[in-house]
């Protein structure tokens, strides 16, 4: 009989985010001959991305002790709502910077998207990351001089994009400009870069394969990370 794994995502920026990081659920349980199921909270703070009492935006929390603690109580609400599960995670780059707390407040262990991350891009000398504004630190912090981010015109582009995609509900002008700097970065030699952006959770298929670079997105990485330890507790 093939296991059941319940496993509880919460933190995503959107319900996008949500639905790719399942179809990776999906596969790497097939993939260690497991069954999953995955129960998702709702988008963080809101589907409209705004601001609202009890549950701040990420960039406003990180810069006020209160608004951090708001958030990491709010996030942990959203999980304990989802009942009781085998494994918890935040498919949410935004949401490292959080992590202790949100696991404080919640009183249970998640799987560490940091954790991940790291040790996905351990033996990988030099990483592009296309990040959101909210990760910045901790990116630097993750993989220290090994990560390459966007320079000045390449963040002021994606800025841009990002309020035209907010403008249009639609992830095109982000996901165009991710491409362009994935290009740029592998002409100058890089060859693993990490799609970084819940902005844009449907871009490393909607771009496709870019030759001569390895793109991946934390979504599969954080995704077969919670089935190898799941599997790996279970026996």
């Amino acid at each position: 009989m093939r296991r059941i794994l319940s496993i509880a995502a919460f933190g995503a920026l959107n319900t996008d985010s949500y639905r790719v990081f399942d179809s990776w659920i999906q596969k790497f349980a097939k993939q260690y001959y497991v069954t999953a199921t995955l129960k998702c909270a709702g988008p963080y703070p809101n589907a409209e991305g705004k601001s609202i009492p009890g549950r701040p935006l990420r960039a406003e929390a990180l810069k006020d002790d209160n608004l951090r603690k708001q958030l990491c109580e709010a996030v942990a609400a959203d999980a304990r709502a989802l009942g009781k599960i085998d494994m918890r995670c935040m498919p949410c780059m935004s949401m490292i910077g959080f992590h202790d707390g949100i696991e404080l407040a919640l009183g249970l262990p998640i799987v560490r998207l940091e954790d991940a991350l790291v040790e996905f891009y351990w033996n990988v000398p030099q990483v592009g990351v296309i990040h959101m504004r909210p990760a910045a630190a901790r990116v630097a912090e993750m993989f220290g001089r090994k990560a390459v981010t966007p320079d000045e015109a390449q963040a002021a582009k994606l800025l841009a994009a990002e309020e035209q995609t907010k403008a249009e509900r639609n992830a095109g002008p982000v996901e165009s400009v991710m491409k362009e700097i994935t290009e740029a970065w592998r002409d100058k030699g890089i060859k693993h870069v990490l799609f970084a952006r819940a902005d844009a959770p449907l871009a490393r298929k909607h771009i496709g394969p870019i030759k001569g670079v390895k793109t991946d997105t934390y979504f599969n990485i954080l995704a077969e990370t919670v089935i190898k330890q799941a599997v790996s507790e279970r026996e």
